[in-house]
């Protein structure tokens, strides 16, 4: 069962008694619980596993009001064929129980039994994403575009940053006279910069490597301590800055018309090295790559502390 198709049968009122979700938009399968709970008129009672309500479900007068029961990654009824078959068998009642799921392994037998219950909530478009942004908050389409980012593209985590930036925009429109005014623009960019709007360290490594053979000193600095933050091992850095510098060396010194075929870079190689060429001299880079081989020999041999390679490196070719 699709999104869609859970949709259409909350708006007829005929959704099943049992009903699995799964997927990474934890917050959009809320506001489907809710509305679930909502039209058919039951409490929302959230429980550890479906054993806490078994019994409950057995006893029926143990309430007057029947209820949407949620219960999260419970891996006892994915094997439990016995509480499987109670449910099948009309246990629930008038009661309505939503299993989440992390994930679903497809070849499991629960799988294949239940797959038509199964409704998957995969990640909202950033056409979605972006939409739901303007609807909360007046962002420009470039800045929506830079939170959908920032949030990984969870809209649940953009909701909270939202309300940050609402908050920011409230406090300094208290603090400046009234012919200003407080634009949430300003105030996302400022929130992302202090860090309030937390922005994960990214894989920048070829973004760095970039910046290195463009001479952008800061840049290459800042990308440095990105690489840092998730994990690049220094000797990765230290490969692929060498390959791409003897690539930009060749392109650069090739004095033939048919670059690919006298260096033997393939076309992306060469696409790649050449918006690089001239911001170092020829000698410049071989000193480059001659210095990155000494320190990978340092590292290796333990005769240079890994920790201080990539500073010395940038400070001696920039």
């Amino acid at each position: 069962m699709d999104v869609s198709t859970l949709k259409s049968k909350i708006k007829t009122k005929s959704i099943p008694s049992f009903l699995i979700m799964t997927g990474s938009e934890w917050l959009v399968q809320k506001i489907y619980i809710q509305q679930i709970a909502k039209v058919n008129g039951l409490d929302l009672a959230y429980v550890d596993s479906v054993k806490d309500i078994y019994s409950k479900l057995k006893n029926r007068s143990f309430s007057a009001k029947c209820s949407c029961y949620v219960v999260r990654d419970d891996k006892d009824i994915i094997t439990n064929e016995k509480l499987q078959s109670q449910i099948d068998n009309g246990l629930l009642g008038d009661n309505v129980l939503i299993l989440l799921l992390t994930t679903v392994d497809k070849r499991t037998k629960f799988y294949k039994q239940y797959v038509d219950s199964i409704v998957e909530f995969e990640p909202l478009t950033d056409v979605i994403l972006e939409k739901y942004i303007k609807k909360e908050i007046k962002l420009s389409t470039q800045n929506c575009q830079l939170l959908i980012d920032v949030c990984e593209h969870d809209y649940g985590r953009i909701l909270l940053e939202i309300d940050k930036i609402k908050r920011y925009k409230l406090a300094g429109e208290l603090m400046v006279t009234d012919d200003y005014q407080v634009l949430e623009d300003d105030c996302f960019q400022m929130l992302l910069k202090d860090g309030t709007i937390y922005k994960p360290p990214k894989d920048a490594i070829f973004d760095f490597v970039d910046a290195v053979l463009d001479r952008k000193i800061q840049l290459s600095f800042n990308l440095l301590q990105q690489c840092y933050d998730v994990g690049e091992a220094t000797l990765v850095m230290l490969s692929v800055l060498y390959t791409n510098a003897k690539a930009v060396l060749q392109v650069q010194t090739c004095e033939s018309k048919d670059v690919a075929k006298s260096t033997g870079l393939t076309g992306w190689q060469i696409k790649n090295a050449t918006p690089h060429v001239g911001k170092y001299r020829p000698g410049e880079l071989v000193d480059m790559m001659r210095l990155i081989q000494k320190l990978e020999s340092g590292i290796k041999t333990g005769r240079i502390e890994e920790q201080v390679v990539m500073p010395y490196l940038l400070t001696y070719i920039l």
